[in-house]
């Protein structure tokens, strides 16, 4: 016998078997054959005896891990316990068949008060085993109510423990609105993999003529792996920094359209693909039935699709590496910016792929030729007071009846005068198809409505092309309301709104 206990010693002390005999101590003790009223009143509850019994059946061996715990959670659905002691519990994915007998007490007396809107602090491995049964719907009317039960236990057992260390639930949540068919706006508070963002921002890049350019920087700087809006010249040159990085964008885009294979959101995000998609990752889950078939499209990039009880992902999976290209991107456009502009503060360059550069270059540079010639002064439009028109007509009237002569009144001859030069021809008044208009003046405009030269004209006329302009200009304005020849003191043109009135006046044709 000491023999025996000598080599129990030696194994105990053994560093290489302390961790299991730490264990063994933990799980294992002496029990009296004989018990006292105080040590049958802690004997194992009929509920959880016959759960484990559950799993110390020979048919055991059929259940997966999975299903058995499914099983002995709707037998201990409605249990409750108030056992006075307490053990801890730490195990990867634990079930109940993983504890012991006092850790079996403890995790029911604990649910029966979380049950009842008490949680206290507890092992996080306990805490995990309530999850999976919220998620499997144990203890659960539907699961609208059981998101409502996940969701507030979370955040109750997140102030007794700050770092539960509960990292997979925002994944399990994902899920569950997923697989019980929830709606989707659940997601904006519990998401996974790279969230609602993309969902929200990536459709406006892929069909970019359909949004503002407003809209495109914001789906840009949210979809990029870092934030530009920090940038120090984003905040002193912020609508330099978002026209010129939407301009770029588009033009990569059609860069991309012109000489690549791929566009330019597959060179960033990769192609759209459909890949195997397993519910409820790190949880302990079975599912009893196959799930019917269904679609839950979250985004025109983003869907879950479930065929013969199989899941699948459909969506762009280089999320990730097109992040942090689309940062570099912008970070691109940053540092070109700040050379381009003499901004100082400069930026080192980027590794973005030569070709990526050297497009970039152009792009930059047609877009800042385009702001120089938008900023260039306009000429100013000829103004016309019009309250003068009045005065103008009158004084062409008396004009006008003073050079006409009635052929019934003879006129005395004027004496000759010697040696006076030949008065240059007045421009002649015959009247054409409106009487208001000289034939010089119809000529003009047929040739400005044929297109056809007019300087002879002016020349064997003797005419002035401003003042020919501006009485056209005046006689039509009571019919047009407006200027009819545009003349900026180089080559008149016939307003294009106005040229068939023009023509119809004249009784031609353009």
């Amino acid at each position: 016998m000491p023999d025996i206990m000598d080599l129990i010693a030696e194994i105990l002390d053994n560093p290489k078997l302390k961790n299991v005999a730490s264990k063994i101590q933990s799980e294992y003790h002496d029990e009296p054959i004989l018990r006292t009223a105080a040590q049958m009143a802690r004997r194992l509850p009929k509920p959880l005896a016959d759960a484990k019994k559950l799993a110390q059946r020979p048919n055991q061996y059929h259940y997966s891990y999975n299903e058995l715990f499914l099983r002995q959670a709707k037998l201990l659905e409605d249990f409750t316990d108030n056992a006075p002691e307490s053990a801890d519990f730490f195990s990867y994915y634990p079930t109940y068949r993983d504890m012991s007998d006092r850790q079996l007490r403890t995790y029911f007396t604990w649910r029966t008060k979380v049950r009842r809107g008490i949680v206290e602090h507890i092992p996080l491995s306990y805490a995990e085993v309530y999850c999976f049964e919220l998620l499997n719907q144990i203890g659960v009317p539907d699961p609208e109510t059981g998101f409502q039960m996940l969701r507030q236990f979370y955040y109750d057992y997140g102030k007794v423990d700050p770092h539960n260390g509960l990292c997979y639930f925002s994944s399990w949540m994902h899920d569950y609105v997923i697989y019980y068919g929830m709606d989707a706006a659940l997601l904006e508070e519990f998401y996974a993999g790279h969230g609602t963002a993309f969902d929200t921002y990536f459709p406006v890049l892929l069909d970019e003529s359909e949004h503002s350019k407003e809209e495109i920087f914001s789906a840009l700087s949210a979809l990029s792996g870092q934030s530009i809006v920090r940038s120090r010249f984003y905040r002193d040159e912020t609508r330099l920094m978002e026209q010129g990085a939407v301009f770029c964008f588009h033009a990569l885009c059609v860069y991309f359209e012109k000489h690549k294979k791929t566009s330019f959101l597959e060179y960033l995000f990769g192609r759209q693909s459909e890949l195997p998609y397993h519910m409820f990752t790190n949880a302990v889950f079975f599912e009893q039935d196959p799930h019917k078939n269904c679609d839950f499209v979250l985004s025109p990039c983003h869907a879950y699709h479930c065929r013969n009880g199989e899941w699948t992902c459909e969506t762009y999976f280089d999320y990730s590496k097109g992040s942090k290209r689309l940062g570099l991107f912008l970070k691109t456009i940053d540092q070109k910016l700040r050379i381009l502009t003499d901004y100082g503060h400069p930026l080192k360059e980027t590794e973005l792929p030569k070709y990526i550069q050297q497009a970039l270059d152009k792009a930059l540079a047609e877009f800042l030729e385009e702001r120089r010639r938008a900023a260039a002064p306009k000429p100013k439009p000829i103004q016309f007071d019009l309250s003068r028109l009045q005065n103008i007509r009158q004084a062409a009237d008396t004009t006008r009846d003073k050079l006409l002569v009635d052929e019934d009144v003879t006129q005395e001859p004027e004496p000759p005068v010697v040696a006076a030069p030949t008065p240059a021809p007045e421009p002649e008044h015959t009247p054409a198809q409106d009487s208001r208009l000289s034939e010089t003046e119809t000529a003009f405009l047929r040739c400005l409505l044929d297109g056809t030269p007019y300087a002879d004209l002016l020349r064997q006329r003797n005419v002035m092309l401003s003042v020919l302009v501006d009485h056209i200009n005046e006689t039509l304005f009571d019919d047009f309301g407006d200027t009819v020849i545009l003349f900026d003191g180089d080559t008149p043109e016939l307003i294009e709104d106005y040229v068939e009135d023009v023509a119809a006046l004249l009784e031609t044709s353009v």
